[in-house]
């Protein structure tokens, strides 16, 4: 018990008893680790956490007060095409509020770097008592009573550094390309969410399009179905031709319940990549089309090219490379003095009448030079310089991946469209193909088997087809972000790289 009560005053901590017992067994978290109540995501909002009460209230007076947005539509069961998608995405996502917030805080550390060129003021108010026992100097030290006194006064004391050879403005700038490397980072974030939400509502649509693919195979299963049951009906036909054939059905009705499933997970990751809870009320419209993009008519130099100036990853690269030369800079104003203005006041009032007030004020530069700090200094020069060698290296990285994605996706785009007028042709071969092969099983000249084989192979032409669609319209967002062009937030005539080109024009 004693033990316990001493471990606790001292601030000690048991690391075997806060921690997992074993690396392979699982955290057991204390009652007080967990959450007393369950937040729902609608009660988080941008500035403040809502109750439930609180939330339901504002969601209800912004209906009334407003029109309908995109958000109020998706509660109301309305479909949602791809736009009022990522207006709901850029309000919601979270990864987008969290670098907003970072961008804030490396705002307030500019701010505090340039606090630096301020003087600091700082004032106090004294109260003390105490007992003074003084000695007379007169024929030798002769003692006198002691007394007690109290005294009370304020003070006030003013430090200015007035030069530093560059320092501050180093450390300045430093924090102002921070700055600038986080807002590069969330414009980045918000294209990244753009991506995200195009990746998953292709592949929603490519999942509803496997439901549409699965429905129009079983019909033509039907189809198969019926034939072989009509020839056994009329005695030219054999009962295995017809159990082959309703087998054949029932795949196609179990592909149908898996095809609905992946619609089911699509909606689920389209919801997740917008930062809402899926439901029953949450419909996306199936109706798309295949986007239009600068970026899929022209060449792969001028498309790296462009990204090389408006890929916001890049950017914030070169704003961190730009950091660590100004970290450098900080390192090297180090060595040298600083110059500054100091002053201080003071008054003191006693309660004993027969003691006078006491005040006391002085000011005057004081110079510093720290000459020796046991090579503390040099390490850290050492260290900022090491620091800019390695966000180069990270820049070159960069510079490379961003080159080997645009040659991904425009080659990936380019394989898509071949795609797409390939999956159409093997359509309309597959589907006169399938309507041949049932006349001519009707009619006694193909077997159950052709037949089967046909109605499968115009059923995969179609999915493939989907599919192909799906990955033209993935490609040609993949390959718009790769460019540094895919958001909802800015309009194209502002992009660096177009405003360029016509300028060219």
């Amino acid at each position: 018990m004693f033990a316990s009560v001493f471990a606790a005053l001292c601030g000690c901590v048991n690391v075997d008893k806060q921690t997992a017992p074993t690396p392979a067994r699982y955290w057991k978290a204390p009652k007080e680790a967990l959450p007393s109540k369950v937040i729902e995501p609608e009660q988080i909002k941008t500035d403040k956490i809502l109750n439930s009460d609180t939330a339901a209230s504002e969601d209800g007076k912004a209906s009334a007060e407003k029109p309908a947005s995109a958000a109020e539509k998706m509660l109301a069961g309305v479909p949602l095409d791809l736009s009022e998608l990522l207006d709901i995405a850029l309000e919601n996502n979270t990864q987008t509020r969290s670098y907003w917030f970072q961008s804030k805080a490396y705002a307030a550390a500019v701010g505090k770097a340039q606090s630096a060129y301020y003087p600091q003021v700082s004032v106090s108010m004294d109260v003390y008592r105490g007992k003074t026992h003084p000695s007379l100097a007169y024929f030798g030290n002769l003692a006198v009573g002691s007394y007690y006194e109290t005294g009370y006064g304020p003070s006030a004391q003013i430090n200015w550094l007035l030069y530093d050879f560059g320092k501050r403005e180093s450390q300045i700038n430093s924090a102002r390309e921070a700055l600038r490397a986080a807002n590069f980072d969330y414009n980045q974030v918000i294209q990244d969410v753009a991506l995200s939400v195009n990746v998953a509502y292709y592949s929603y649509y490519e999942a509803v399009g496997g439901v549409k693919s699965a429905l129009m195979n079983i019909e033509d299963a039907k189809t198969a179905y019926e034939s072989a049951k009509a020839r056994l009906d009329e005695g030219v036909g054999n009962k295995q031709d017809m159990l082959n054939a309703l087998a054949n059905l029932r795949n196609a009705e179990f592909s149908l319940e898996t095809a609905k499933a992946s619609v089911e997970t699509a909606r689920a990751n389209l919801a997740n990549a917008l930062g809402v809870r899926v439901g029953g009320t949450f419909k996306v419209s199936d109706e798309v089309k295949i986007p239009d993009s600068p970026q899929t008519s022209q060449k792969i130099d001028d498309l790296i090219a462009m990204a090389m100036r408006s890929r916001q990853t890049l950017l914030a690269s070169y704003a961190q490379l730009r950091k660590t030369q100004s970290d450098i800079e900080t390192a090297r104003r180090d060595f040298l003095p600083q110059i500054g203005a100091s002053a201080t006041a003071s008054y003191v009032s006693y309660t004993a009448k027969e003691r006078g007030d006491q005040y006391a004020y002085q000011g005057g530069l004081t110079a510093s030079w720290s000459l020796f700090e046991g090579f503390a200094r040099k390490y850290e020069l050492i260290s900022a310089k090491a620091k800019e060698r390695a966000q180069a290296q990270a820049l070159k990285a960069a510079e490379i991946q961003i080159i080997s994605d645009i040659w991904t996706y425009y080659h990936n785009y380019q394989s898509a469209v071949k795609q797409v007028e390939s999956s159409q042709a093997a359509i309309d071969a597959s589907q006169e193909a399938f309507n041949a092969t049932k006349v001519g099983y009707e009619n006694g000249v193909n077997s159950i088997t052709d037949f089967l084989n046909a109605q499968y192979r115009l059923a995969q032409a179609r999915q493939q087809k989907v599919s192909a669609q799906a990955g033209l319209c993935k490609s040609i967002a993949q390959l718009a972000h790769a460019t540094g062009a895919l958001t909802a937030t800015v309009a194209p005539e502002d992009l660096p790289y177009i405003g360029e080109d016509k300028k060219k024009n």
